[in-house]
């Protein structure tokens, strides 16, 4: 992404003054398409074809940098997402499924920073176990959106960004390991236990790390996170884990290709011996979000450079059936294959078109869906297979 750097302040004159900067960059990304959920059960439950003009994940950011001599450094970042489609935090639907990233000041990713070019410290709301990076930069960063997330998120794992996070991030001088990090995030229930009540019960703990590697063609990843009492909207505690391995292979430039393979565990403390579904779901999703459960799965991802400004995107992933109470017995048919194929043309090197279809193959006992206000359109049955068709344009600033 290309800044443009509004404001420098270079103290020459005074000894014992530093410079300091203030950046702003961003990214603007709309476009047309379709959505539909279709093949449930009772045709009822499907969601019928409709048009749109969908955000993809908006957003203006500021950063200020100052240099404190000796190597360190300080700094603060401030990343607010916004809709441009409806100029609201709701999304797609009518309904404030985007709400966290969009309805407030710094919403997205927002923190304060010191360190050095080794390791820095960071505090405030941050990314915790991001979908893109180096193994997936598909995704919001080419083709608008993607399905890698969504097929992570079946057990109820669905944490990209947290409050009151404390991070280590390693600097370029780990070399091959640089980006890697450490992080630690308590919940803001913890701030509202009430009398008598242990914080620790009230509210979900996380930690979790990343260690990054690339050296020339190759890079890889392995991600690890932790969340204790975790509750849920109907009262059950659970604890949940997850970790994703991934490796990848510049074979040229502007192009790579990647696998990451992902398995995530729950465990239900209330109510350990329950199914994943409630009794009666008749096959539109439920909201009794109990008992525990385990999923797998990987993803392909394919960026190839075809000359002239034009990328081709493909991607492929599988949700294996999920695992389910303490007998850990298999749910048939609750899997879930999903693909994404695309293509872009760069109008310069802050600025591109795309067009992409995207498709989710629910089993019978899946709803994986496209999540996010700028990508689903309701809630989505089980058993129906999700299609998108997108064309747009992407500015970056």
């Amino acid at each position: 992404m290309m800044k443009k750097t509004l404001v420098a302040l270079a103290a020459t004159a005074a000894a014992g003054a530093f410079a300091q900067n203030v950046t702003l960059s961003g990214r603007a990304d709309l476009g047309y398409s379709t959505y539909a959920a279709t093949g449930a059960t009772l045709q009822t439950n499907d969601l019928v074809s409709r048009a749109r003009v969908s955000d993809q994940g908006s957003r203006i950011s500021f950063s200020v940098n100052e240099d404190l001599g000796g190597g360190l450094k300080a700094g603060v970042y401030c990343e607010t997402g916004f809709s441009m489609d409806v100029a609201s935090a709701n999304g797609q639907a009518n309904v404030a499924s985007s709400v966290a990233s969009t309805s407030e000041w710094c919403s997205r990713d927002s923190r304060l920073s010191l360190g050095n070019d080794t390791m820095e410290l960071r505090l405030g709301r941050q990314n915790v176990w991001w979908q893109q990076g180096e193994l997936n930069v598909s995704g919001s960063n080419l083709i608008g959106t993607d399905f890698s997330s969504n097929l992570f998120n079946s057990i109820g794992l669905s944490v990209t960004r947290m409050d009151n996070t404390i991070k280590l991030v390693g600097g370029k001088n780990l070399g091959s390991f640089a980006g890697s990090e450490v992080f630690m995030a308590v919940s803001t229930a913890n701030e509202s236990a009430g009398l008598g009540v242990v914080p620790s019960d009230k509210g979900g703990n996380i930690s979790g790390f990343t260690v990054k590697y690339a050296s020339g063609a190759f890079v890889g990843q392995i991600d690890q996170i932790s969340l204790n009492y975790v509750t849920s909207s109907t009262s059950n505690i659970f604890d949940k884990s997850a970790m994703r391995f991934g490796v990848g292979y510049k074979y040229a430039p502007g192009s790579i290709a990647s696998l990451t393979y992902y398995a995530g565990e729950r465990t239900d403390r209330t109510l350990a011996t329950a199914g994943y579904r409630s009794a009666g779901d008749t096959g539109i999703a439920s909201t009794a979000n109990t008992g525990s459960a385990k999923n797998s799965g990987y993803y392909l991802n394919l960026n190839h450079d075809l000359g002239n400004n034009f990328t081709a995107v493909a991607l492929y992933g599988r949700q294996n059936n999920l695992t389910t109470g303490q007998t850990s017995a298999e749910l048939v048919d609750s899997g879930a294959v999903a693909y994404s194929l695309g293509g872009l043309y760069r109008l310069s090197k802050r600025t591109h078109v795309y067009g992409a279809v995207h498709s989710i193959q629910n089993g019978a006992n899946s709803n994986v869906n496209m999540s996010a206000g700028g990508q689903n359109s309701g809630t989505n049955a089980h058993g129906t297979t999700v299609s998108i068709t997108a064309l747009g344009l992407q500015h970056n600033f």
